[in-house]
């Protein structure tokens, strides 16, 4: 038979203190925010795609006149040919060397979710180019988005993030 030197209230009310204690210092410590919402920053890192792993789906983008629009996307690989399809290089610019990756996610129904996030960029021969070149980037989005993915796919996608990279890199 097991003794105890306090009476069972005791115990229960030392346990409460411990408790009271423990929650109540975490909160305690946080630093007051003028927001009742926090810090605008924190939150948009909070919505952004994870950082990338081995397992997140890349894909190079590569302008070919002949690629045929996507009607309906159903597998990874047609996420990539369904903007490659819809992005248009700046005309004239010939071989600029410019690169631009994209880390973005997609909801479920084909729309951007938060913002895409650049993680390379490679300036190219041509200075003047430079801003058309990511215009037309950030317009292939506009243009294709939302992605038409089968039921599927969206749930199987849904929030998770893909990298983008083009290239210009055409014949002069």
């Amino acid at each position: 038979m097991m003794r105890y030197d306090r009476p069972y209230g005791a115990r229960r009310l030392a346990v409460a203190l411990f408790l009271a204690v423990g929650i109540s210092s975490p909160a305690a410590a946080q630093d007051e925010s003028p927001s009742p919402f926090g810090d605008p920053d924190e939150r948009m890192e909070q919505l952004e795609p994870p950082l990338t792993s081995p397992d997140v789906p890349r894909g190079t983008v590569w302008r070919y006149e002949d690629a045929a629009p996507v009607p309906r996307v159903d597998r990874i690989r047609d996420v990539f040919r369904a903007i490659e399809a819809c992005w248009q290089p700046p005309t004239g610019s010939g071989y600029s060397g410019q690169e631009i990756t994209l880390r973005i996610a997609f909801k479920r129904n084909g729309e951007v979710l938060g913002l895409p996030k650049i993680t390379y960029y490679r300036a190219g021969t041509q200075p003047e180019q430079r801003e058309p070149f990511t215009r037309s980037v950030r317009e292939a989005f506009v243009r294709c988005t939302p992605l038409p993915f089968t039921e599927g796919l969206g749930g199987a996608v849904a929030g998770r993030p893909f990298l983008f990279r083009f290239v210009d890199s055409r014949p002069m």
